[in-house]
């Protein structure tokens, strides 16, 4: 189950133009920029980074404090004549969640002290409230948009480190510009980029949207839930596992390629290279957790290609919401070049007893064994590398929204 929308970056600037001698002396056109172009039915015009467009709401937009004042005063004051008051109210709203949650037995101890700590953190804030942040939320009505222009996520990324680094002008300069400043700070701006979401305020949240926030702190600093197979099949495995157990898969594998020799031989037709995917793939999962009253969980599974071209990993993260029902409030699939030589890994592989029981078979079958146990082999190696970057995508988005509970929003297909 894809997502929807899941949130590219934490928050980046936003701005429609510059008034120093770099804009007055270049227009930049909007497929050189690195932030997303808002054009509205008023000819006005934002450019910055959505953060969520949803179907039945309005569009919001991280936007630069100052550039909005400067260049849409309208825009400014709507967006912040109540930022006190709702800042007021997010705060007041955390903290009454945080003490009602916490009024009952917390039972892991890492759950238990991240809460305490929350809850200290909001309550410091009521009482010295923080200075105006850097950036605001703008939430744009659809009914007020003509065209929205979105930047690649590459050139995103650029806009993110360069208004880290305090590069002046970032709405209005050409990208390849971004990238030699940066490049001349000897900063990688291809590289993850950083998280900036405590340069904004907080925001009222939802029911829903605090569900799937606590699931994702509950599994991340109390006791996960993980599960791991192919297909619908999926077996919970502990915290202790860290990869997949290929075994498996790799006999599945090998076994599917028994089949397709022995088919070759005798002239019948040979398998789909797949497993047909399912939409209730998670449903196992979701059941362990209502037996024992977890709030989220995550899933990965292998998808099967027996022809061994291309390897995929899908992971997930399955939220209870407080109708008793379960969202996918984040999803990845990962693939990987199944052809790819990884010597180390594949040596890895070669050397595991259970794969070992099974080449006798794939040798018997004559000259062709070795080439389908290699085939095998490279594809176990090549899923590795794609769990291990669906793993890396997946803490990246574990990492932003555990950071504290009034963090950035938590938005997906909802």
């Amino acid at each position: 189950m894809a997502i929807r929308r899941s949130i590219a970056y934490a928050i980046t600037l936003v701005a429609i133009t510059c008034s120093t001698a770099y804009s007055q002396s270049k227009t930049t056109a909007i497929t050189q920029l690195s932030v997303d172009t808002v054009s509205l039915k008023s000819g006005k015009v934002v450019r910055g980074i959505v953060i969520a467009a949803p179907v039945d709401g309005p569009m919001i937009v991280a936007t630069d404090r100052q550039w909005l004042q400067k260049h849409l005063p309208d825009l400014f004051l709507k967006a912040t004549v109540a930022e006190t008051d709702r800042r007021k109210l997010a705060n007041r709203q955390l903290i009454e969640r945080l003490k009602k949650r916490l009024a009952a037995p917390v039972a892991e101890p890492g759950l238990a002290f991240f809460l305490k700590q929350e809850l200290k953190r909001a309550e410091s804030q009521r009482e010295s409230p923080p200075d105006p942040p850097q950036f605001v939320w703008l939430e744009l009505e659809r009914e007020t948009i003509h065209r929205f222009t979105p930047a690649a996520a590459d050139r995103k990324r650029v806009a993110m480190w360069a208004w880290s680094e305090f590069l002046p002008n970032v709405e209005s300069r050409d990208l390849h510009d971004l990238q030699r400043e940066l490049t001349q700070r000897k900063v990688d701006f291809t590289a993850n980029p950083p998280d900036l979401s405590d340069r904004v305020g907080p925001r009222l949240q939802d029911d829903r949207e605090w569900a799937a926030r606590m699931a994702l702190v509950e599994y991340t600093v109390g006791k996960p839930l993980d599960f791991q197979g192919t297909g619908d099949l999926l077996i919970r495995t502990d915290g202790n596992q860290k990869s997949i157990d290929l075994a498996p898969l790799l006999t599945r594998t090998l076994n599917s390629q028994v089949d397709s020799l022995l088919k070759e031989l005798t002239g019948e037709p040979r398998a789909a290279n797949s497993i047909p995917e399912s939409k209730d793939w998670l449903k196992s999962a979701t059941k362990t957790a209502d037996a024992e009253s977890v709030r989220g969980l995550r899933a990965t599974r292998v998808e099967v290609q027996t022809d061994g071209l291309k390897a995929v990993v899908q992971t997930a993260f399955d939220a209870r919401m407080p109708d008793g029902s379960w969202d996918v409030i984040w999803s990845h699939r990962e693939s990987q070049d199944g052809t790819k030589l990884r010597a180390d890994a594949e040596a890895k592989i070669a050397k595991d007893p259970r794969i070992l029981q099974i080449t006798d078979t794939i040798k018997s079958l004559g000259a062709g064994g070795d080439d389908q146990i290699r085939q095998a082999i490279r594809f176990g190696a090549a899923t590795m590398a794609a769990q291990q970057a669906a793993d890396s995508r997946f803490f990246e988005f574990r990492d932003r929204y555990t950071k504290h509970l009034d963090g950035p929003p938590l938005i997906w297909g909802k």
